[in-house]
């Protein structure tokens, strides 16, 4: 097997749907499952509305929590990650969109709805990997100190 974290970011890479979930006070927690791409290192990107719960609440909150798995009937395949993390809207990047339209076959027909989306980064500050194929409840833990990029 690899190298863990090249392991993690070939499942990120492999994978199509997270699941970000946001704090919300007094309300409790929030969760939507969303689809996303990496950008550098372990950023992971998304479209949404700005009018959705989710995005109103990475507006409000900045912290988030995302799960990203392989969905298996076996706990002997069970892989995951799990991500801590800022968020924010960011300025739309030609190269992340076209990776975005790529990764899930988005042609020119969703480019208005593209156009009133906004484009949300998730900066991992604490990721955990989860692989059962190297025994039961195998995991690595990693910390990244957050970029100065605004």
């Amino acid at each position: 097997m690899k190298n863990p974290l090249e392991d993690a970011a070939a499942l990120l890479d492999s994978l199509w749907t997270m699941v970000l979930a946001v704090g919300l006070e007094p309300q409790g927690s929030h969760a939507a499952p969303l689809y996303y791409v990496r950008g550098e290192g372990f950023s992971l990107y998304w479209l949404s509305s700005p009018d959705s719960l989710h995005s109103r609440a990475v507006a409000a909150v900045g912290q988030v929590s995302a799960a990203v798995f392989r969905p298996s009937r076996k706990w002997t395949e069970l892989r995951g990650l799990q991500i801590r993390g800022a968020a924010r809207a960011v300025r739309k990047q030609l190269a992340v969109i076209e990776k975005y339209k790529a990764k899930f076959g988005l042609g020119g027909e969703l480019d208005p709805v593209i156009a009133r989306s906004r484009l949300y980064r998730l900066e991992p500050q604490w990721m955990r990997l989860i692989d059962n194929r190297r025994g039961f409840g195998w995991n690595m833990e990693w910390e990244f100190p957050l970029s100065e990029e605004k």
